[in-house]
């Protein structure tokens, strides 16, 4: 497997003697595979089982407490986020058939004139000639530059900023890739017209049913958490996902309107870790991903910008 040597070789280069290895889920089977890879170089490895969610989640302080001397994060790109440890980001390519695919869909795009085109890490190696393209069938394509993500074209969860900078010039974004988790972020952060060609189905799907239900989702909990006295202000202790200004403040707000709020920290966040909890909200001031866990932690979740929607009340 080419990145298993790709990254035993930079490993080598940087001198390093102990790594520690992040990789995300789908990658989990091949986990051993590169500690093996590792052992033959003369490398020890620690191979990490905890869930990898994006650069935003690196294990530098667990790396630097085993005595690791460089971190090895798989499938994600840099985002600026500051280590104890260096990092080596493997990105891990992943091709596919962008151009066949919306050879099949053109017809989809009719009247877009300008359209903003999108994609992650994975396959931001595609936008050049998906850029082509859609140039020889007379379309002017917009690739926006991001704050957060390394690449022109690229988003995160957290950051549409690339999509943002074009906005104003674009008729539709198109995004391509696998998983609606980033097109439809895309979607929640603009009134633009979202496209996204789908890898997996190879089709054009229209991500505005998506985000209805996501509307109609969202302002039920807002109208749910009016009634709410006890809010869990819910922010994680990974690095990239520091948020406890945003945290202070939405805390600062609801004590303002007259409710309880308590600022919750924990690394991944997960239902079990709520329990004996009596809090009738949950403000999310963490990862955006957990929209599409919400249902799981049996309360209300708003946002912080939610906030100023609930009414006054007086505590009790």
């Amino acid at each position: 497997m080419e990145w298993i040597h790709d990254s035993v070789k930079k490993a080598k280069e940087a001198g390093a003697k102990k790594v520690f290895v992040q990789v995300p889920e789908c990658l989990k089977t091949q986990l051993l595979d590169i500690g093996k890879a590792m052992d033959k170089a003369g490398i020890e490895a620690v191979l990490s089982c905890e869930p990898c969610y994006g650069a935003c989640d690196l294990r530098d302080a667990e790396a630097k407490r085993l005595g690791c001397e460089l971190l090895l994060h798989i499938g994600h790109a840099d985002m600026g986020v500051k280590t104890a440890i260096p990092v080596i980001y493997e990105e891990y390519p992943i091709e596919a058939d962008a151009e066949g695919l919306l050879r099949k869909n053109l017809s989809g795009l009719k009247g877009y004139g300008k359209i903003g085109l999108f994609t992650t890490v994975q396959h931001i190696q595609l936008i050049g000639s998906v850029k082509k393209l859609l140039e020889s069938e007379g379309r002017t394509v917009l690739v926006g530059k991001p704050n957060k993500a390394k690449y022109p074209g690229q988003l995160l969860g957290c950051d549409q900023s690339a999509a943002k900078s074009v906005e104003g010039k674009a008729d539709a974004f198109l995004f391509m890739g696998s998983g609606v988790f980033h097109p439809l972020g895309l979607a929640m952060a603009t009134d633009k017209p979202v496209l996204f060609i789908d890898f997996e189905s190879g089709k054009l799907v229209d991500m505005s049913q998506e985000k209805a239900r996501f509307e109609r989702i969202r302002f039920a909990n807002v109208e749910k958490a009016k009634d709410c006295k006890n809010f869990g202000i819910l922010i994680s202790t990974k690095p990239g996902q520091s948020s406890y200004s945003a945290a202070r403040e939405a805390k600062r707000k609801l004590e303002m309107k007259g409710r309880h709020a308590w600022i919750l920290a924990m690394d991944t966040i997960t239902p079990d870790k709520l329990l004996g909890l009596k809090l009738d909200c949950l403000v999310n001031c963490s990862c955006p991903r957990l929209r599409d866990d919400a249902s799981q932690l049996k309360r209300p979740v708003i946002g912080p910008e939610d906030i100023e929607k609930l009414q006054q009340i007086t505590a009790s």
